[in-house]
Order: structure tokens, then C-alpha cells, then sequence
């Protein structure tokens, strides 16, 4: 089969969405379909129907579908996909047949079923494993998560995540870096009216960026009660620290009231949710990220996390929880927090609470020891290019689809050897 007659449905959030999933979608998804047939399901982004966005068309869920496995069945049915990859969870069994409790009973509903798996617990939960033992291929971009699915069976590929390190990019000089904080006072909103202090170019700029759908994922409280800690400690450097949270201020948590609880309101800004709805276009969230001194990101269980490669590319240090597949993107060019404890999630496995006590003396060194800083920044720099840009991984993905490809196709009676 040609390569352009080769059909490629890829389940996930979709590429406009400014999800993780949905950024991986974009920088994926408008490099295959120059090489291959290729369209995305979007199980989040659009309803209504299909559309063609800068070449690539978009199928919607259909409605209460929320895993879009039922839409992916109509799809399979018409459009008739040779390959189909879902870059989502797979633990709730959503794309075999069969139940799960019984791991003999299930089976892909595609036959060549390719799920890109993110592993952000210890262990592997055995929901996902069970699962991902009837995919025609596994992929995970951790090697935390090739070891930990290979342990219970399942021979899985390594491909990691990746980033246009191009766009991504550290500011040119320290005045450009000047430059880009003062565009984040800008289009940024105070936590508190009657204590609005500004983002400017001496600032000392801690960003936290992260989906705020999740009262605890992503830490955001924890955070806030090292900034507390280190300012209480440090009172000095209440006078230029500051803190941008790029998130929705009131979904699962109203961040804004937690930062008054703990006292910190005063150094805090965000993006408003108006800007939010609106969204921010890749290139100037590049800058949001590139104006920042330190990157803080304690999350309770991130796989991968895109926000931290993200910092990393634009030569920001970053601080991450010990966990995981955290360590490989954080170890050498950030900090390393370590966890305060485990807990049980409903998913039977383990996920990891950030020490709030270690995040505070990693903000005390990140602000006291700028050169240690520069030097982290410039490494997680050189990691981001040499590892995860684009031109890195999606000719791994390419390869791969190649060989899916061969594997599948039908060779003519003529050229067949007994």
C-alpha cells in the first residue's frame, strides 16, 4: 500500500486544544499527514461535526461518548482505518470487548489497536496492563513506563513526547528576558485588587502552569504553601517575587481564595479566564514561559508532564515531583522534589505527594543562587533539542508506522514465494 493511501485514525484531545494531549495531537498529527491518510477523533475539543482544520480533518464525539470508542466504532465501520491509536487512558477498557475482569474475554475493537500509554503510577495499575495486553503495538514515552508494563507482559516501544524547540526557545539576552516579564505583567491579572503588585523587569518570576480540572493533581494549594513558607522565611524577597499561575482560576480549585487562605495573594497574577476561553496562541505562551526564573510543578501524578519540557526548552529551570517518569525530564537540569508520602488512588496503585517543605528550599535556592539556576537552564535546554524536538520523534513514530504498514499489507499472488 502507498504511503498516502494509508488510513491513520488517532484518538485524543484535539490539536487546538491546550491540553498535554491536545499539544501532542498537534505536533504529531501535522507532520504524519504529509506522509500518510490521516485523521483525528477528537473525544475532546468539538461537537457538532466533522471539520478540516490547516489539512487534517476532525471528527467530534458523538454526544455522551465520552471515552469516544462508540464514535470510533462508526468511524471504523465507513472509513474503514488500518491503523488506529488513542493517545488516552486505556485502564477503563473502553477500547477492547469484552470485561475487563476476565482478561482472557477481551479484545481490541480494532484489530490494530495502538495505544500511546501514560504510566503515572507505581505500580503500573493492572486495569491499563490488562488492557494493553491486547494492542496490536504499545507506546509509552517514558522509560519508567516501558519498564513497568513489560513487567507484567506487555512488550511496549519507547517514543517520548516532543516539542518545537524552535518555538520554544529561551529569551536572546537578559534584556529580552527583561522584556518578556513585563509582557507577562501585561496581559496578566492580580489575585487581589487591593493588593495588586506588578510583574516587571526585576521580578523574580515563578510560573506554574497546569489544568486546574482536579482538586489535588496538580498541586497548586502545595505550591502555594512553599511560596508561604519561603517568604515567611525570607521577607526580603516579598519585594520583587512573583508568581504567574497559567491555569483556570475556579474550576476544581478557586486558586485565587487558596492564595489568600495561605497569604500570598499579594505576590500572585494569572491569566484571566477570560483569556483562558480565548486561548493563548503557542508562540506567546513560548514567552509566558521564557520570562519565568523557575518553573515549580509538584503534581501528585504526572507521567510526563508537557509543562515542565516546555520550561526546559525555553533554558527555564525546573522543579518536579521524584516520581515516575519525572526524574527523566527533571534529573540534571532542575530539582528533584522529593515525595512526603504515597497514597492509594482508585485506580489500586500508588501516586506520590510532594514534600511542600523541600519545594520551599528549592524556591530559596533557585532565588539565592541564580548562576546554579542558569546552569540548570542551560542543560534542561540541551536535553529538550538533542532528545524531544520534533525532528527527533516523529520520524520514531514515522518508522514505526512504516512497519505497521508492511505488516499489514496484502501481497499479489505474483510476488509471494511458497
Amino acid at each position: 500500500m502507498e504511503k498516502k493511501d494509508f488510513k491513520v485514525l488517532f484518538l485524543s484531545n484535539a490539536v487546538f486544544s491546550p491540553s498535554g494531549y491536545g499539544v501532542q495531537s498537534q505536533g504529531m498529527l501535522y507532520d504524519w499527514v504529509k506522509h500518510y491518510d490521516v485523521r483525528q477523533l477528537s473525544n475532546y475539543g468539538i461537537q457538532g461535526r466533522m471539520i478540516g482544520l490547516n489539512g487534517l480533518m476532525i471528527y467530534p464525539n458523538l454526544e455522551g461518548d465520552i471515552h469516544a470508542d462508540r464514535t470510533a466504532r462508526l468511524i471504523f465501520q465507513t472509513w474503514k482505518p488500518d491503523v488506529f491509536f488513542t493517545l488516552y487512558d486505556i485502564w477503563m477498557g473502553a477500547y477492547n470487548d469484552g470485561d475487563p475482569a476476565q482478561p482472557q474475554s477481551l479484545k481490541p475493537i480494532h484489530p490494530y489497536w495502538i495505544p500511546i500509554i501514560m504510566v503515572d503510577h507505581d505500580p503500573v495499575p493492572e486495569a491499563t496492563a490488562i488492557c494493553a495486553s491486547t494492542a496490536y503495538k504499545c507506546i509509552t514515552p517514558t522509560h519508567f513506563g516501558k519498564a513497568q508494563l513489560e513487567s507484567k507482559g506487555v512488550e511496549t516501544e519507547y517514543i517520548p513526547f516532543g516539542i518545537d524547540t524552535k518555538m520554544w526557545k529561551p529569551a536572546k539576552d537578559v534584556e529580552e528576558k527583561r522584556k518578556l516579564k513585563n509582557f507577562v505583567g501585561e496581559r496578566s491579572t492580580p489575585f487581589s485588587l487591593t493588593k495588586n503588585t506588578e510583574i516587571d523587569e526585576d521580578s523574580f518570576l515563578i510560573i506554574i502552569n497546569g489544568a486546574n480540572k482536579d482538586p489535588y493533581r496538580k498541586a497548586f494549594m502545595r505550591s502555594f504553601i512553599a511560596l508561604q513558607m519561603f517568604l515567611n522565611d525570607n521577607p526580603d524577597a516579598r519585594k520583587d517575587t512573583r508568581v504567574y499561575v497559567h491555569s483556570w482560576m475556579k474550576l476544581a480549585r478557586d486558586i485565587p481564595h487558596g492564595a489568600k487562605t495561605l497569604q500570598v495573594e499579594d505576590v500572585c497574577r494569572a491569566s484571566a479566564d477570560y483569556h483562558m476561553l480565548c486561548g493563548v496562541p503557542d508562540d506567546k505562551m513560548a514567552q509566558i514561559t521564557a520570562s519565568a526564573d523557575v518553573m515549580i510543578h509538584p503534581t501528585q501524578g504526572g507521567g510526563f508532564e508537557i509543562p515542565l519540557l516546555e520550561a526546559m526548552s525555553c533554558g527555564v529551570p525546573v522543579a518536579g515531583t521524584d516520581f515516575v517518569g519525572i526524574p527523566e525530564l527533571v534529573e540534571g537540569n532542575g530539582w528533584l522534589i522529593p515525595p512526603k508520602t504515597k497514597y492509594f488512588s482508585p485506580l489500586d496503585s500508588t501516586q506520590a505527594i510532594a514534600d511542600e517543605f523541600a519545594l520551599k528550599d528549592i524556591i530559596e535556592e533557585a532565588y539565592n543562587q541564580p548562576q546554579k539556576a542558569k546552569r540548570f537552564g542551560e542543560a534542561g535546554r540541551r536535553k529538550a533539542v538533542k532528545e524531544f524536538d520534533w525532528s527527533v520523534v516523529n520520524p520514531m513514530y514515522r518508522g514505526l508506522i512504516d512497519e505497521v504498514r508492511e505488516e499489514t499489507s496484502f501481497t499479489p499472488v505474483s510476488e509471494r514465494r511458497l
